[in-house]
């Protein structure tokens, strides 16, 4: 069966990329697309209105997925106690005509009142979209569009302290102009708006809005704790290894660049099992920073990097006891930590060092689902002026490496 759904207008602000890529023909009732257009002038803050204007550009460009249904009902299939003058009540009665012609059709919406009422007048529905989106998990940036005059009056507000929007110290800012059609980059350091301090584009460059608020962070040696999360492909360790190396070696911020994983396979093996000494097992968990490391033009440049401690490497395993002074340490895979474990890296840090965790909590391992250390430091970290915390999204390894994300 070719599914032919409606849409209700807050899937449509939140997913409308994606439900343009997975539908070939989509409903629309004209209530719905007048919503739309009043939420782009009128909605309850700019996000919202960005939103909105986001999803009527999307539906525009696939205008031969829709069908328009002209708003003609007297809502009289509607049972007698229902309210014939709210707005989701006529919807329902132009969804009851259309089941009535087209059995394909099913009706979406993430408004349980909304799909309670198509349950009880037996219209087909469904929830939509990946729960997680809207987990109210904090994700470290805002993004929001306006005209010249709305940026103006944003930060005139943001200096007087009257902003609407809540941000928090370290939090960044992705901000659109409509007028130009230009994005810029900030970062609100607790009292203002700041200009992003990029790592130099030889050493790497962010190739979307939210790689360079991530490069900014890890390049800030005034943020101690800095968590870089995000999926399959967005780039958190290679951005951070680069990163430290350019302050290690290049700029000697740092004395050492210490990259550091937990020892939990997705096997279950444990890393005694694998063979040679400890250094050798230990470098068979390190290969996604290795392969950051290398240098075309010299064969040996990692080789020397470890001969003058200038690199390292180790496991959780053996971090009890020891202090980690004046280094760039890099916490990979930090999703399979839980409490007890992302303290024990926590507290070894040194007031000359600091300490990055790259991680997607997507991808734990099952022990560490229910106590996981990650998710407790970001909820715990948000506007704490020593905690940083960027949240990538897009997978930009390969085309390939999203059929596997997505899974």
């Amino acid at each position: 069966m070719t599914v032919k759904p409606y849409i209700d207008s807050n899937i449509f602000m939140d997913y409308s990329k994606e439900l343009l890529e997975e539908f070939d023909h989509i409903y629309l009732p004209g209530y719905v697309a007048g919503e739309l257009d009043n939420l782009r002038h009128n909605g309850k803050s700019e996000e919202a209105k960005y939103q909105a204007r986001r999803a009527s550009r999307d539906i525009d460009a696939n205008e031969d997925k829709i069908t328009y249904i002209i708003n003609e009902t007297s809502c009289d299939n509607l049972p007698s106690h229902y309210d014939k003058d709210n707005m989701d009540n006529k919807i329902i009665s132009v969804l009851i005509d259309l089941y009535a012609k087209d059995k394909d059709f099913i009706a979406y919406s993430n408004d349980i009142l909304f799909r309670q009422k198509c349950k009880e007048l037996k219209i087909p529905y469904k929830k939509y979209g990946d729960k997680s989106k809207n987990d109210g998990t904090y994700l470290g940036h805002k993004n929001l569009s306006g005209d010249t005059n709305f940026i103006n009056n944003l930060f005139d507000n943001v200096n007087k302290e009257i902003t609407e929007h809540s941000f928090v110290a370290n939090e960044y800012l992705i901000l659109n102009n409509t007028d130009t059609n230009k994005t810029s980059e900030h970062r609100f350091d607790g009292y203002k708006f700041v200009d992003l301090r990029l790592p130099n584009s030889k050493v790497i460059k962010g190739m979307n809005p939210l790689q360079r608020c991530a490069l900014d962070l890890l390049n800030n040696k005034s943020i101690p704790i800095k968590i870089i999360a995000g999926g399959f492909g967005s780039g958190k360790t290679i951005l951070s290894v680069k990163v430290g190396l350019d302050m290690v070696v290049a700029k000697e911020d740092y004395k050492t660049l210490l990259f550091l994983r937990n020892p939990v396979p997705s096997d279950g093996a444990d890393i005694g099992f694998l063979p040679g000494d400890k250094a050798e097992k230990i470098a068979d968990y390190c290969r996604p920073f290795l392969q950051y490391i290398e240098d075309p033009k010299n064969q040996f440049y990692s080789e020397n990097l470890i001969r003058d401690e200038k690199i390292k490497m180790d496991v959780t395993t053996f971090l009890k006891g020891v202090s980690i002074d004046d280094s760039f340490v890099i916490m990979d895979e930090a999703e399979d930590l839980n409490t007890k474990l992302i303290k024990l890296v926590g507290s070894r840090i040194g007031k000359t060092s600091c300490v990055v965790f790259t991680g997607d909590c997507k991808q734990s391992e099952s022990k560490y689902k229910q106590d996981n250390g990650l998710m407790k430091l970001i909820k715990c970290g948000k506007g704490n002026p020593l905690v940083g915390i960027v949240v990538l999204e897009d997978d930009l390894r390969s085309d390939a490496s999203k059929v596997f994300a997505e899974m």
